[in-house]
């Protein structure tokens, strides 16, 4: 396995883990400013959003689940696709929310971020 490999598998990783529990600090570290996202419910987001968003709402998963992760490098871009499975309550009562992802990471500098993201929800 390449550094890139493990570098990009540990960055993903530690977005994966910050996301539910609300790491502004680490998701800002891993995010490039101009990060824009189409969300599960086809809004565009931009870096600013997702941080405002994260920061006002409370982790929504009693538990959740990452899996499915695969990583494609082309020199200075990588792809990674992944699944998301989380369950928890909300004003509505127990859900469980199953999604997919893919993730557009951009060596810059030296430096890898993500610039892109799509999130599409598996329909129940």
């Amino acid at each position: 396995m390449s550094q890139d490999e493990q570098h990009l598998r540990q960055l993903d990783r530690e977005w994966n883990e910050a996301y539910p529990h609300c790491d502004i600090e680490a998701l800002n570290r891993i995010i490039a400013d101009d990060w824009k996202c189409i969300d599960g419910k086809g809004h565009v987001i931009y870096k600013q959003q997702l941080l405002a968003r994260i920061s006002t709402n409370p982790n929504p998963f009693a538990s959740h689940e990452f899996d499915e992760f695969d990583l494609r490098i082309f020199g200075d871009a990588a792809i990674v696709t992944g699944r998301l499975t989380g369950k928890g309550r909300n004003d509505e009562g127990d859900f469980t929310l199953e999604q997919r992802y893919t993730r557009v990471y951009v060596r810059r500098g030296g430096v890898w971020r993500a610039v892109a993201t799509q999130v599409t929800v598996v329909p129940s």
